[in-house]
């Protein structure tokens, strides 16, 4: 997010990005170079960073030593960005962007693993007990650490096995397939079917994306810095599980129209939940009205709720491949409101009109589900008096 807020200065102050030959904000433009390199030695060094953090996590997880999983993860992944064609034994600083974030991934998770098997079968250098424990244990990971090094120091310079270069060609068509307006719309669906049965959508289904959101972000910030306009960057769902059009498009649709509805409503119960889910809404955390009103496991609001946020992403899709709207660059909070989220994302201030339309799609699938919804409320209530009055009128009889 730091590293995007300096990708956005950038684009303030050089005058290579657009036709103009002019920068934006004229005092900026000394200053367009060095912030640049900041965005470099940021989002550009983004699998450097996780190969630090997904060991420490995944060793938290499996109740080891973080730090010695961290150090692992991290020796681990430069030992794979060695350039094999450099006798110098150069290291591949391009693979620290996130084009080296597959191989991170799974060197940090079979590192783990491979040291986690010798320390469960005693595999280690034991030290009397006499010794210190913090050289005992530098002693006890030699073993796991020359098996991983050297199995990881085999594979690239012997072999000459150039893991990032083989995933990113094996991977691109996926990739490069995925950047759909199908998969905007899939991955929507699923994200909405799963919140509509009481699941976080997003935290099992979207973060499973964040890998190929990170990359796409990456390619635009890096044409962006080569001199292409934001309108004709190459990715659209740039940003996919953490930030961009999905978070843009879906929420707008399909939480929005309700909190407007409850807000307006003459029903009590309605217009509190409203009025108290309006503040978290604006800023997308949706759980006040997926789990207050509900909609989960709600037969009247599970459909609209699906279909206006499936519908309003595809529709954001097609909207934002055209050469009108600008394409994410920069990652924003993915609590940004989706008013703001387009602007500061793409530096396109007419982003901000596909939040509007998605708000209306959803108004416009909402409305019909909603009066059949009040209709079922009122229907429960009357049935309630009825009893209460007949069970009233039962109790003089029997005294």
């Amino acid at each position: 997010m730091i590293g995007s807020i300096f990708l956005i200065l950038y684009v303030l102050g050089s005058p290579d990005v657009g036709t103009s030959g002019k920068p934006l904000i004229g005092f900026l433009a000394p200053w367009a170079t060095k912030f640049s390199w900041m965005n470099s030695l940021t989002m550009n060094m983004m699998s450097l960073y996780c190969a630090v953090a997904i060991p420490y996590h995944y060793g938290q997880k499996k109740k080891m030593n973080t730090l010695t999983c961290s150090l692992l993860g991290l020796a681990t992944f430069l030992i794979f960005t060695i350039n094999g064609y450099d006798e110098a034994g150069g290291i591949l600083v391009t693979a620290f962007s996130a084009t080296g974030l597959f191989v991170c991934i799974i060197t940090s998770i079979i590192g783990v693993q491979i040291l986690r098997f010798f320390l469960d079968r005693n595999i280690t250098i034991k030290m009397l007990d006499s010794v210190p424990p913090n050289v005992g244990n530098a002693f006890g990971a030699l073993l796991p650490f020359a098996t991983i090094f050297s199995l990881a120091w085999i594979i690239r310079t012997i072999m000459n096995f150039d893991m990032v270069s083989w995933l990113n060609t094996i991977l691109e068509p996926i990739i490069t397939s995925s950047d759909s307006l199908w998969m905007a719309m899939f991955v929507t669906f699923v994200c909405l079917l799963l919140w509509s049965v009481g699941l976080h959508g997003d935290n099992m289904f979207l973060a499973l994306f964040t890998p190929f959101g990170l990359m796409w972000v990456d390619q635009n910030a890096s044409a962006l810095a080569d001199g292409v306009s934001k309108y004709d960057l190459p990715n659209i769902l740039a940003g996919l599980g953490n930030t961009g059009l999905i978070r843009l498009t879906v929420w707008t649709a399909a939480v929005w129209p309700l909190l407007f509805l409850m807000i307006i409503s003459k029903k009590k119960q309605f217009r509190t939940i409203g009025f108290t889910a309006l503040a978290p809404g604006i800023f997308t955390i949706v759980e006040p009205v997926i789990y207050g009103l509900p909609i989960a496991l709600n037969p009247y609001l599970m459909i609209p709720f699906i279909l206006s946020g499936t519908i309003s992403s595809g529709i954001g899709y097609l909207l934002m491949s055209t050469s009108f709207f600008g394409k994410f660059y920069a990652v924003v909070p993915w609590a940004t409101p989706p008013f703001l989220l387009g602007p500061l994302g793409t530096g396109d201030v007419k982003t901000a009109l596909i939040p509007i339309i998605s708000f209306a799609v959803g108004m416009v699938i909402y409305l019909p589900f909603w009066k059949v919804y009040n209709q079922s409320i009122d229907a429960e209530e009357q049935q309630k008096l009825e009893e209460a009055s007949a069970a009233e009128m039962i109790q003089p009889n029997e005294a």
